[in-house]
């Protein structure tokens, strides 16, 4: 009865074209999927019998029956999993926002899909500052106890489920392909990962491949799975932004990390913060808009540097506000600061001291190594 009745999942999301809120809508006249596929005719309300027709015929298709079975098979296979949304095993936290996924494509533990989740996610092309920072909050939220969620994305995603793995934890990636079809393909080796110590999950079937549209669409999902979105770094108009806006929509806590104004990619952050969004620093401050779920965490590295932060001269933490996670020479700190080249000289050996700034050969930046 069970692959009877995912079957029928399969054949409707496969087969009937439609959206999942529009197939929802459909549903709700029916005591279950396959009801909607098999019910006679005449038992129908008048104006549903042409939709249920079309919606039948699209499903009975020769392709789409193919592809149902491939899935089924596809299902056979170790740690391979595919969730309907009346099953028990489906995220509960998922099931509860507008426009859940019918169907849940899922590698690796399906369990950990209702964990207790904290999505990070942001640009693509992150400065070397927020990729630590994007890494070092996912290893301090996973050693709290949080699952990390976030999309396979080059850049802060790849650092939140890096950081995630680093320390043992458990973390999530939504695609926006087919399980079958891992994007970005540079991500092979983390995937694999992932579905070893967490899970790779997709709304879209096999043999999907990565569309634009797909992006924010997945969204929803990295949101709907999770208590809460941590934005690290993100442009003024980004995907991140769409996740944070539909994390609001969902009635879950958005977090942001705020960076240099000279940092365009601090745009979208201080964006959010200024439209009422947390103020991330450290885990610390997470911990504490969710409700002291993390009072057992470990003392974060952020909050160690913040700690390193107050025993500054004033001076020096002056400089450290002239300073972002991008290089910047003498001349540039010099006219940012309105100090002398030599306070500034040595008001850098300082912050070195502390370990607060790198040098190199474009000048100083930003550092936020754990040493």
């Amino acid at each position: 009865m069970q692959e009877q009745e995912l079957t029928a999942w399969l054949s409707l999301s496969l087969g009937s074209g439609l959206p999942a809120r529009q197939l929802l809508g459909l549903l709700a006249h029916f005591p279950s999927p396959r009801a909607l596929l098999e019910m006679p005719l005449k038992e129908l309300q008048p104006n549903l019998v042409a939709p249920i027709k079309a919606v039948r015929a699209a499903c009975r298709a020769q392709g789409v029956q193919g592809r149902v079975m491939q899935a089924l098979k596809w299902q056979e296979q170790k740690d391979c999993h595919i969730l309907s949304l009346d099953s028990p095993h489906y995220p509960g936290l998922l099931r509860e926002i507008a426009d859940p996924p019918v169907l849940l494509y899922v590698q690796g533990h399906a369990e950990a899909l209702s964990l207790p989740q904290l999505a990070i996610v942001g640009s693509r092309k992150p400065s070397p500052g927020g990729r630590e920072m994007a890494r070092l909050l996912a290893g301090d939220l996973s050693k709290a106890g949080f699952s990390i969620c976030s999309g396979l994305a080059l850049g802060i995603d790849t650092e939140s489920h890096q950081g995630a793995l680093a320390v043992k934890g458990v973390s999530v990636a939504v695609l926006g392909s087919g399980l079958d079809r891992v994007y970005p393909r540079q991500n092979q080796v983390l995937a694999r990962d992932l579905r070893e110590r967490g899970a790779l999950v997709s709304e879209y079937p096999l043999g999907a491949a990565a569309q634009a549209w797909h992006f924010p669409q997945r969204n929803r999902v990295i949101s709907g799975l999770s208590r809460g979105v941590l934005v690290v770094e993100a442009a003024q108009k980004s995907g991140s932004l769409i996740t944070a806006h539909c994390a609001l929509e969902q009635g879950r806590e958005v977090f942001a990390v705020p960076g240099s104004p000279f940092n365009p990619q601090s745009r979208g952050c201080h964006s959010l913060l200024k439209n009422g969004a947390a103020l991330v620093e450290s885990v610390r401050d997470i911990a504490e808009e969710l409700g002291g779920f993390c009072t057992n965490a470990d003392i974060s590295a952020a909050a160690l540097l913040t700690d390193r932060m107050t025993q500054l001269s004033q001076p020096a933490r002056n400089l450290l506000g002239c300073l972002d996670a991008n290089w910047a020479s003498m001349d540039t700190l010099v006219l940012r600061s309105g100090l002398p080249v030599e306070q500034v000289l040595a008001t850098l050996s300082e912050l070195e001291i502390y370990r607060l700034i790198e040098a190199g050969p474009e000048g100083y930046s930003l550092s936020l190594r754990r040493a």
